[in-house]
């Protein structure tokens, strides 16, 4: 399975709790068939949306196997290892390594800064040299704390495991650069993602490769008519999806979605009996 171009429609799914915080096996399993159902063209479990940084190891091992188990190999998984340190990220990414997921995602480390560019780019070359998966590289400095210029992504891009980037980054201007500066989307050394809800439609009709949703997966089959329309260059279709999904979107995070984000996901997913309940990780709020 990863031996093929990660592409499409990726949907990062929430990771659906019991009220005490472990996992909702059985919601999960109902989750993930949903997400093939309507044509995700891959899965990523233990993000941002999935809360991956508040679960503890046994909960991530029982979320990793499940999803594993349950897709059995329709579609990629993707699961992403994520910590304070190196040695930490490169535990995480060791035990998906062996777990059958299909590729590893990892961040820059998160709390504490790091502003030499050489922090991050070991913290990646000591990952890639760890694992035998194929890694794709997650820019997300809203969460991380640590921005990743163009001039440092394409370093971490042509390394040996690193197959591609999602980027999180909300700089337009930077993913745009990236691209123009692969634009032969056979030619590149990995496939580039953007995971800027807002900007879809403006990336994918730039030459991104595929895009990365965690709002997604509520709008499946809007996301993938997006998709389409813009791989196939059809500007008017590709905006006017892309305004549909915005506005339904922050419809449904409304009124405050800083304060209720996952929750907000999670609700509607319960309302429409996928999940059994939007429960969320403290300090989360329902």
């Amino acid at each position: 399975m990863s031996s093929e171009k990660l592409e499409g429609v990726i949907i990062a799914i929430p990771t659906p709790l019991t009220k005490e915080e472990n996992i909702d096996v059985c919601s999960l399993k109902n989750l993930l068939e949903y997400c093939v159902g309507e044509g995700a063209n891959g899965i990523m479990i233990l993000g941002t949306m999935g809360e991956g940084a508040a679960l503890l190891d046994k909960e991530r091992k029982t979320l990793i196997n499940t999803t594993v188990e349950q897709v059995g190999g329709r579609i990629p998984i993707l699961a992403t290892a994520s910590a304070v340190s190196t040695r930490k990220t490169i535990q995480q990414a060791i035990e998906i390594d062996r777990s059958g997921v299909d590729y590893i995602v990892c961040t820059s480390p998160f709390y504490y800064k790091y502003p030499d560019p050489e922090s991050l780019l070991t913290h990646m070359e000591r990952i890639d040299d760890a694992v035998e998966r194929p890694l794709i590289f997650y820019n997300a400095p809203i969460f991380t704390g640590n921005p990743v210029s163009t001039d440092l992504l394409e370093k971490i891009l042509n390394m040996k495991n690193v197959v591609g980037i999602k980027d999180s980054s909300c700089n337009y201007s930077n993913f745009v650069q990236l691209l123009r500066n692969y634009p032969d989307k056979n030619q590149r050394p990995g496939t580039i993602m953007q995971g800027d809800e807002s900007v879809f439609d403006s990336s994918l009709l730039f030459g991104a490769d595929g895009i990365i949703s965690g709002g997604g997966v509520a709008f499946i089959r809007l996301l993938k008519q997006l998709y389409t329309a813009a791989i196939t260059n059809d500007r008017l279709n590709a905006m006017k999806h892309q305004n549909n999904f915005t506005t339904q979107l922050l419809e449904l995070l409304s009124p405050n979605p800083q304060r209720n984000w996952v929750y907000s996901i999670k609700k509607r997913l319960a309302d429409e009996n996928i999940i059994t309940n939007p429960y969320v990780t403290a300090p989360f709020l329902s």
